[in-house]
């Protein structure tokens, strides 16, 4: 360990903080001794969680460290500093400061967590409740999730995210625990930045605090927006399998058809015309009453900042000069009248179907520019 001058210079300790902590530097330094001495121990406990976890899928990555010695003695008088009636002493250092033995499970996607969290508490003998640290503005729904998964929650005045596990081992018949923090790749990147930059000695920089600020909210709309891309293609995928589903229960009764209509005793034109008739059935339609599914973090995306910019930016483009409107030639209007028929023709005997569209676009979408000379006449013109 580092002399005491050192030390607190390196840490941004004052003497006289030092002072007001009351601790003894021969008590830390024999704490130093002894930590010194079951790190070896220590780093065994740390490589056999490691090994462990790793049996986990939903886990992309695993970081593991053993706490610094001089990190150690450093925490150990900013914890007095915080709460002058703490007493760590040589005796019960290894429970006060629960974090000598560290891994960071991470994930690549928000809903990964909960593979994660089940094979913890399924595998290990957890110390306490999980602790789930939320950000100030996260959805109820949220929060809720993280109740029902029974985790404490408590939100954390710099918008950390993670869930944190304090797993409890004994190797030679004594307690050791390892602190195990889950957290997405982003939410990693973030933390780290944000500790090197700011910790210890620029915490309550106000600068550094609104930028940090401002990557957190970008570290967490990327998260949210990795859900939200992952949820379309599964519900994509569904999709497409429901489709192919019921099209091949649909041409299986069509060739049943076929081979009954080819046994009736009807001319081959009347057979002609049921079976073009059979082969419009084959066309697929689109399957719209999907459920959404279990991403508790998929709502607060559509909700941010970045979601709305994202459309605020699209109507803009739209709605600007730069958006110009398409002119079309006679062939063309006729092709897109000829179409409308056709659309219309396919509503059948529901005209409800037609109303519905046009009042879910309001004819805001209606992009292309029909020449003043082609406009439909009204009831007087006509």
């Amino acid at each position: 360990m580092m002399r005491k001058t050192e030390l607190l210079s390196r840490f941004s300790i004052t003497e006289d903080e030092f002072n007001c902590a009351g601790l003894d530097w021969k008590e830390l330094k024999k704490i130093e001794k002894d930590y010194e001495k079951i790190r070896p121990t220590l780093d065994s406990v740390g490589r056999f969680a490691i090994d462990q976890m790793i049996g986990s899928p939903s886990i992309h990555s695993l970081n593991y460290r053993l706490k610094d010695t001089n990190h150690l003695i450093e925490k150990i008088i900013r914890k007095r500093l915080e709460d002058s009636s703490r007493v760590i002493t040589l005796e019960n250092y290894k429970d006060e400061i629960t974090d000598l033995v560290g891994i960071r499970a991470l994930h690549l996607f928000k809903e990964d967590w909960q593979g994660i969290h089940k094979y913890i508490c399924e595998n290990w003998d957890l110390a306490e409740k999980p602790v789930a640290y939320v950000r100030y503005g996260d959805s109820k729904r949220i929060t809720d999730y993280y109740h029902n998964s029974d985790c404490l929650v408590q939100e954390h005045k710099f918008g950390y995210r993670s869930v944190h596990y304090l797993l409890r081992t004994r190797p030679k018949n004594e307690d050791c625990l390892v602190e195990v923090q889950v957290r997405t790749l982003f939410e990693e990147a973030w933390g780290e930045i944000d500790h090197r930059v700011r910790y210890p000695q620029d915490q309550d920089n106000e600068l550094l605090v609104r930028l940090s600020s401002i990557l957190n909210r970008l570290a967490g709309d990327a998260d949210e927006l990795g859900s939200y891309m992952r949820y379309f293609r599964i519900r994509d995928k569904r999709r497409q399998r429901e489709h192919q589903k019921q099209l091949d229960q649909k041409n299986e009764v069509i060739e049943k058809l076929k081979i009954q209509i080819a046994e009736l005793a009807i001319d081959s034109n009347s057979k002609m015309e049921i079976s073009r008739n059979l082969e419009d059935l084959s066309e697929e339609k689109a399957d719209e009453n999907d459920n959404d599914m279990d991403f508790p973090w998929l709502n607060s995306f559509l909700d941010s900042e970045l979601f709305k910019g994202l459309q605020n930016s699209l109507n803009d483009y739209f709605s600007s000069s730069s958006f110009k409107p398409i002119d079309i030639s006679e062939k063309e209007l006729k092709l897109i009248l000829e179409a409308q028929k056709e659309l219309v023709g396919a509503m059948g005997d529901d005209p409800a179907k037609l109303l519905n569209m046009l009042s879910e676009n309001n004819g805001e979408n209606l992009l292309v520019q029909i020449p003043e000379s082609h406009q439909p006449l009204g009831d007087e013109e006509k």
